[in-house]
């Protein structure tokens, strides 16, 4: 089939015919997919019906069909949160084509994303829709066009992103912007062929599919390659667990030789997978197609990693054969080298780290993440060693008899504790708690800036953070109370509301003795009736919280609640509108005071 169909392409006549044989192509392919657990193939009917059962569940708690489908898209193939996902989406009328918008800061990248859902499954889909999609570019050409842009007649959705992610300036400053089609529709010979005139990420039904299931662990790849090296220069190093490892110098067009490159198998265990035109991918590419600099591309280029089930070192014929193989670090390099195959050549090394591995061998995921963690270093990691931060994960051991973990690194073992809190997450429930700032809890980033020492000071014990913990949990176990559906699933919205409750208790005489001193409260018996006590203060509260929501959506012409809750007025309004509810409520009915909630539950002990 394969040695045929791109003769058989050659003629326009014979198109119907090239349909077939890629429609008997992808029965092939569909029958070899693997669900997580690897007991049994997923065909094409269970995966559309996992896909269409996800997609409903996001279309009941956010969305229309094709918003829901752009949101399941960035969660399982960007590996967007949730949040991130939610607040990228601004499909909408008077939204020029423009569906979604994601800026990732880290490659300075702006993508801009458009969808298209269908009610049937693997539908054909023509080129009108992305040729429409195509003229969007015109809005991102420069920092003009994009002003233009947001003065045009567009929805507020659209434009309170534009200005949120600064996306004039950032065009400004010279980020890259990649523009992604998404649709459950199976592409035609029509759309395939305009998509290759654009550079336009298209994702279609088929596409999708395969980087769905990749992500899970695929068979290893059984089938020796022997790679053929410039000279025989080597590291070799042999562990007392028998895990022993080479580093080699590789040409690219060697590695060309492992399978699983073009379909991703090769990469299912590489914690990022292939990104698509991202702008270090174009770099990347652009090095590649210019010949000059291949004598220099082993200085440039970060190296891959490789694990295997063994591997044999020939050096005096300057080879190394390998099986059992995976790529766990390299994937985007490979595909761009792959893509460019065409530009290269012998005069380019990749320094290769190649370790022997059972497959099944724990040992590969510990690799896999200690591999890709080293490609970054944020701010978070740089302060994850501070003596701030050491001190206050000694005193969460300490005090709460190694049950909680505060997380301070990425990759530390959660097995065995009771509560885990992140760094990220408890700076999140102080900026709400403490600093009554819920609208910044997404600016993540700027929790190891210059905010950090206010965040994180000597006056931040590990209770305080608990018992911002237990609040938090309790509101969250709790959450079904809040009736507007995306406002009770926004994670923005829940530290909102973690803020009205502290401003609550706070204004109780009990309440603000434990908010200044937890100690007593968090660490004993008396921590199941704090929690009880809050569950039944949510509880009251969460009818005004209910009504203010209910009497704000009637009086704008849009709620965009993604927007809302980051802005400061908003949430300063809310907070003060149910604060005086309670208060007014405290009047007529003293039992509902928090003081008298927490004393009834030891009276009935």
């Amino acid at each position: 089939i394969r040695d045929y169909k791109e003769e058989l392409f050659s003629n326009y006549c014979s198109r119907i015919y090239y349909l077939f044989i890629l429609k008997a192509e992808l029965r092939l392919t569909l029958s070899c997919k693997q669900y997580p657990n690897n007991t049994k193939t997923m065909n094409r009917t269970e995966y559309n019906s996992r896909v269409r059962s996800e997609v409903e569940v996001l279309k009941h708690q956010y969305r229309n069909d094709n918003s829901a489908f752009l949101i399941w898209f960035l969660k399982n193939i960007f590996c967007l949160s949730e949040q991130e996902s939610v607040d990228s989406v601004v499909d909408g009328s008077r939204d020029k084509g423009i569906d979604g918008i994601w800026v990732d800061e880290n490659d300075e990248e702006i993508y801009i994303f458009q969808s298209e859902f269908s009610p049937n499954d693997d539908r054909d889909s023509g080129d009108s829709k992305i040729r429409e999609f195509s003229g969007v570019a015109t809005w991102f050409s420069s920092e003009t066009e994009v002003n233009r842009l947001q003065v045009a007649l567009i929805n507020l959705e659209l434009k309170e992103r534009l200005n949120n992610l600064k996306i004039s300036d950032k065009i400004a400053r010279g980020y890259g912007v990649s523009y992604v089609y998404v649709t459950n529709k199976i592409f035609d010979v029509n759309a395939t062929e305009y998509l290759e005139t654009t550079n336009i990420d298209a994702y279609d039904n088929n596409i999708i599919f395969g980087k769905y299931t990749y992500m899970v662990e695929a068979d290893i790849a059984n089938t020796p390659k022997t790679l053929e090296l410039s000279n025989s220069t080597a590291i070799i190093y042999n562990s007392a667990t028998d895990n022993s490892s080479i580093v080699l110098a590789i040409p690219v067009n060697q590695l060309l030789k492992l399978d699983g490159i073009q379909d991703h198998t090769l990469f299912s265990r590489n914690v990022r997978l292939w990104t698509g035109k991202t702008r270090v991918n174009k770099e990347l590419a652009n090095t590649i197609k210019d010949n000059s600099e291949h004598d220099r591309f082993f200085l440039y280029h970060n190296g891959v990693s490789i694990t295997c089930s063994d591997f044999d070192f020939e050096p005096a014929n300057n080879e190394i054969k390998i099986s059992g193989y995976q790529v766990i670090n390299g994937c985007q390099s490979l595909v761009s080298f792959y893509q460019n195959r065409a530009n290269l050549s012998d005069r380019m090394l990749v320094l290769t780290k190649i370790i022997k591995v059972e497959p099944q061998s724990t040992l590969i995921q510990k690799i896999t993440k200690n591999a890709n963690n080293q490609n970054a270093i944020s701010p978070k990691d740089l302060k994850s060693n501070d003596r701030v931060q050491i001190s206050l994960q000694r005193n969460f051991f300490e005090t709460f008899n190694n049950n909680v973990l505060y997380r301070i690194k990425r990759g530390e073992s959660s097995i065995g504790y009771d509560d885990v809190i992140d760094i990220d997450y408890a700076g999140q429930l102080i900026k709400s708690f403490y600093f009554d700032e819920p609208y910044k809890t997404h600016l993540k980033t700027s929790f190891y800036g210059d905010d950090y020492e206010n965040i994180f000071s000597r006056n931040m014990t590990c209770q305080k953070i608990y018992l911002t913990y237990l609040i938090h949990n309790t509101i969250i176990e709790n959450i079904e109370k809040i009736e507007n559906i995306p406002v009770r699933n926004y994670g923005l919205a829940r530290f909102t509301i973690l803020r009205i409750i502290k401003s609550i208790i706070n204004d109780d005489e009990l309440g603000s003795a434990i908010i200044q001193n937890p100690n007593d409260y968090v660490t004993a018996s008396v921590k199941s009736q704090l929690s009880t006590a809050v569950k039944k203060l949510f509880e009251l509260v969460a009818l005004d919280i209910n009504g203010f929501i209910t009497d704000y959506i009637a009086s704008v012409e849009l709620f965009d609640y993604k927007n809302l809750f980051k802005k400061k007025e908003f949430c300063d309004r809310m907070n003060t509108a149910v604060l005086t509810s309670h208060k007014k409520s405290v009047v007529r009915h003293p039992e509902d005071s928090f003081q008298s909630i927490f004393e009834s539950l030891t009276t009935e002990e």
